[in-house]
């Protein structure tokens, strides 16, 4: 069980380490311990951004669509999802929750959720794959003696320890490997402006133009982008450890500039980068430039990036297996089985049906992230149909809430058949675009027909903090330091009252985590039984209060 997580900054250095091995993976982080820098959570996602595939990708963009088209359709893929970014992060950091956590409060439900983490967690195991991958076939490329099960197992492996304790031996690796990205990121672009340019970069346009039949480039670029909208929960797992009252500067950096940052700049460099040496893979040019040093190089940033992919991945797999299973072993653990998983993921070459993957994905991750955004912004701002403070605690919220659930499946079944080319070429690229579309109109339109009745339920377990409404309440609760601890009846740990809701089931007060774990109680709470003892016993209550 997680059994680390306290709600105030751990007294001791062994147990500061465990925390930042646990790293709330399963509850709200306190304000005690949301005591990061703004600097420090972005320097963790510049990993992301020095990520070699990002160059790579580049490089193909660039001699596929030309340089302008390349521009424009980053230029404004980066608007759109750094708006989308900057939503998500300013209420991870009011809040404390992370992306799994606000999804259920934002139409998901407490099981409903569970189903957008196991696509999530996809998404993770496929990029550290493909990383992976460019970081092996660099080792490869110069040692090609070394067998490729032993090149693939190491670079997979290795990331175990460097993610074992979360996001503060993260931070030291992002920091120490800075400098060698720095030095060798601006040899490179040294070394390219030493080579002719046998074409204008700015000007450029491919030799061979894309297919019309498949729209406009632009248009192109941006469904290729739309791919990428997995950085927006990337964004909001990190912002949830900024303080709430640098929330608009830190989601500010966590959201738009990081996107932008992710989508504009390694993107135009390796379009760039492609043009001069004439070669689209720097996991091949760098190692024949540079030698050993650029296998270092490689080697650097992608160990920045996968720490960054197994982090996030055993985040989503604690919140799955949690809820599924009711099985809550650590999210050290998941480290282990998102390296093993991504590892297998390599050696089954993964890389080659890259497209596919990323197609699927990008379909279903634009799909969520639109359903929880028409929730944030229509059903809590003008509707008002849904809970403004993300109830996320089992006790208090439904298993399935149709409002974000039957718009993401209706979205699916409707996009996919278009991205795998049931309407050619040219339905591939509306694809994502529909997803989108569709499940930001769809979820309004659920919560009117339901009149938002899934979002709560009746439950005898209240909140134990009496600052909080006794059922649903949330972010109204971990916006404000609490030094008022409690000990959970069921792991014995202490954390801040505001996790606790009276358990009928073990009579005491429970954490959310254990709440969410146990399955032995079949949610006794919201039994319709105890429900009306509690109505009787309130009604006795009152009539003896009027007589009296």
């Amino acid at each position: 069980m997680e059994t680390a997580s306290r709600s105030g900054p751990p007294s001791a250095p062994t147990a500061e380490w465990s925390e930042s091995r646990e790293d709330f993976a399963l509850r709200y982080v306190p304000v005690g311990f949301r005591h990061w820098s703004v600097l420090s959570l972005f320097g963790v996602m510049l990993g992301i951004t020095t990520a070699l595939f990002f160059l790579a990708w580049g490089g193909v963009l660039v001699q596929t669509y030309g340089t302008r088209d390349l521009v424009v359709g980053m230029v404004v893929a980066s608007a759109i999802l750094g708006a989308i970014s900057y939503l998500w992060a300013d209420l991870a950091s009011r809040t404390g929750l992370n992306s799994d956590l606000l999804s259920r409060g934002a139409g998901f439900g407490f099981m409903g959720s569970a189903f957008t983490s196991i696509i999530y967690t996809f998404n993770f195991l496929l990029f550290f794959a493909v990383e992976g991958a460019i970081m092996a076939n660099a080792v490869m490329a110069r040692w090609p003696q070394i067998p490729s099960a032993a090149v693939y197992s190491v670079t997979g492996l290795v990331c175990i320890p460097l993610t074992w304790y979360g996001l503060r031996l993260m931070n030291i690796l992002m920091w120490v490997t800075l400098p060698v990205i720095v030095v060798f990121l601006g040899l490179t672009v040294w070394e390219a402006a030493q080579r002719p340019m046998t074409v204008d970069f700015w000007g450029y346009e491919p030799s061979s133009p894309v297919a019309a039949a498949a729209g406009p480039p632009i248009l192109q670029l941006m469904a290729t982008a739309l791919a990428l909208s997995s950085t927006v929960p990337v964004a909001t797992d990190m912002a949830r450890f900024i303080p709430p009252h640098r929330r608009r500067i830190g989601a500010f950096l966590v959201g738009p500039v990081f996107v932008a940052m992710t989508l504009l700049v390694p993107v135009l460099l390796g379009a760039w980068l492609s043009l001069r040496f004439g070669e689209t893979d720097p996991g091949r040019y760098l190692p024949s430039v540079f030698g050993v040093w650029g296998v270092l190089f490689v080697v650097a940033t992608q160990l920045r990036i996968n720490t960054s992919n197994v982090y996030s991945g055993s985040l989503a797999y604690s919140n799955f297996f949690c809820r599924a299973f009711h099985f809550t072993p650590g999210r050290h653990w998941w480290v282990v089985l998102t390296v093993v998983l991504g590892t297998a993921l390599m050696f089954g070459d993964v890389y080659s049906h890259l497209n596919d993957a990323l197609t699927f994905e990008g379909v279903f991750i634009i799909a969520w992230v639109m359903a929880v955004v028409a929730d944030m912004t229509v059903n809590k701002k003008l509707l008002k149909l849904s809970p403004e403070d993300f109830p996320y605690k089992r006790a208090h919220t439904s298993a399935f809430n149709p409002v974000g659930v039957v718009p993401v499946v209706f979205a699916l079944l409707a996009a996919l058949p278009l991205a795998f080319g049931l309407a050619g070429d040219y339905g591939k690229t509306l694809a994502p675009f529909l997803a989108g579309g569709l499940s930001f109109v769809l979820v309004p339109v659920v919560a009117l027909v339901t009149r938002g009745r899934h979002y709560i339920v009746p439950s005898v377990a209240v909140n134990a903090d009496p600052a909080l409404v006794p059922i649903g309440s949330a972010a109204a609760g971990t916006a404000e330091p609490s030094d008022e601890e409690r000990e959970c009846v069921r792991c014995a740990d202490r954390f801040e009252l505001a996790e606790f809701v009276t358990c009928p089931f073990h009579e005491g007060l429970i954490c959310s985590v254990c709440c969410a774990s146990d399955g032995a109680c079949k949610e006794l709470c919201k039994s319709p039984r105890l429900l009306q003892i509690q109505s009787t016993a309130a009604m006795t209550s009152t009539s003896k209060t009027k007589e009296s």
